[in-house]
């Protein structure tokens, strides 16, 4: 079995690199210009949850105005893991994951040993404030007489995560596409500089429900497409426009459900699992020993080296998938990582509700298709 592990394209662009480049084309020196954007008088960054490269190419006669935008140079890559809270704080933060913190979708918080759901579980944190290990690009850029808002949904609004990896931004909520379409063009028509993401949820909801190849997918795509193209041509000359995502998506079908919970040496001396179904995080007890631990990583390689990295934190950390690590989110790390390097995903026999494995669309790993999305510039950036 080949040893060769994973790696990221340390030389593309990445998610992060977004916002700090948008804050230097509204004439803020403080950030780099790593994307090499030119100047404009205010920016709208549009993320549209969910929406690879590879996604998108399978389906472009569905979208035609962002597959008309876009060439084989029009990408950027996302942060592994490729998921939601990990992607949108390296976009918020300019920072990778082993700095933000947001290690994944399921992490274990060192101070209790409880794990926590990064999108939905932040608020049972001690102090969720903490949780964050960089501050949102948007303090600054208030600081430098900027005004940042955030377009999205109106069950965003309050959560904990917008509020942690938004801080400082203006939240506007809108119901509708249409009607965040039409809030993020009043936001620019007000005097000053403004940079406005446009968070877009639908297709990556879809995807988990129907999946990616799914004519439901595509009929949404045609919308979102049209939305968009309506957009840009209705915005002044001088907004630029971004057009990018968090992850990309590939759909598992149910014989590709790979079940661990029933085999006692893949979780011998294993407390919790963090992670997701593309990209497991075990975690030992206190007090396992040395021996337990080499056992399992020797079981879990055994048993499923042919179709995953089986690695263990010490490994993810060297190779800088996580990028740079603070020293206060080591201890947030799985001692085992598991992910898949086919088009599976895992899920634990033990949980006997089948939680989340009615999904179809599936992300968290490292294949092209889950990490390579669009960078489009349109408006003041074309």
């Amino acid at each position: 079995m080949s040893l060769m592990l994973p790696s990221l394209n340390s030389g593309q662009s990445s998610l992060a690199d977004v916002l700090p480049s948008c804050f230097a084309a509204l004439g803020a020196q403080a950030f780099p210009n790593t994307l090499n954007l030119p100047s404009v008088r205010s920016v709208v960054v549009v993320v549209v949850d969910g929406l690879g490269v590879q996604n998108l190419a399978q389906v472009s006669a569905h979208a035609r105005y962002l597959s008309a935008l876009g060439g084989k140079a029009d990408t950027i890559q996302t942060v592994f893991p490729s998921t939601t809270a990990s992607a949108l704080a390296s976009l918020t933060t300019g920072t990778m994951p082993g700095v933000h913190g947001m290690l994944g979708y399921r992490i274990k918080d060192p101070a209790t040993g409880q794990v926590i759901n990064q999108l939905t579980g932040i608020s049972s944190l001690h102090d969720p404030a903490q949780w964050l290990g960089a501050t949102p690009l948007y303090v600054a850029a208030r600081e430098a007489g900027m005004q940042p808002a955030i377009v999205a949904h109106p069950r965003f609004a309050d959560t904990p995560l917008t509020k942690l990896i938004h801080h400082g931004a203006n939240h506007v909520p809108a119901r509708t596409l249409d009607e965040r379409i039409a809030a993020v063009r009043k936001l620019v028509c007000e005097p000053g500089s403004q940079l406005i993401v446009l968070y877009i949820s639908e297709l990556d909801e879809c995807a988990h429900n129907k999946g990616v190849t799914s004519s439901d997918w595509a009929m949404l795509l045609e919308s979102v497409d049209s939305a968009l193209k309506t957009l840009v041509a209705s915005l002044p000359d001088d907004v630029g426009v971004l057009i990018t995502a968090d992850h990309g998506v590939v759909d598992i079908p149910d014989h590709k459900h790979v079940l661990y919970g029933d085999d006692p040496r893949l979780i011998e001396g294993i407390s919790d699992v963090g992670g997701e179904p593309r990209c497991l995080q075990l975690y030992f007890e206190r007090d396992a020993s040395s021996e337990t631990k080499a056992r399992v990583l020797s079981a879990w390689t055994e048993d499923m080296g042919g179709i995953a990295w089986v690695m263990t934190k010490e490994t993810v950390m060297t190779q800088g998938l996580l990028g740079n690590i603070s020293e206060g989110n080591v201890e947030r790390i799985g001692d085992i990582w598991v992910l898949a390097r086919k088009d599976v995903v895992f899920y634990d026999a033990r949980d006997t509700a089948l939680k989340g494995r009615s999904m179809i669309g599936q992300h968290g790993g490292m294949s092209a298709t889950e990490l390579t999305v669009p960078l489009l510039r349109a408006g003041g950036f074309s």
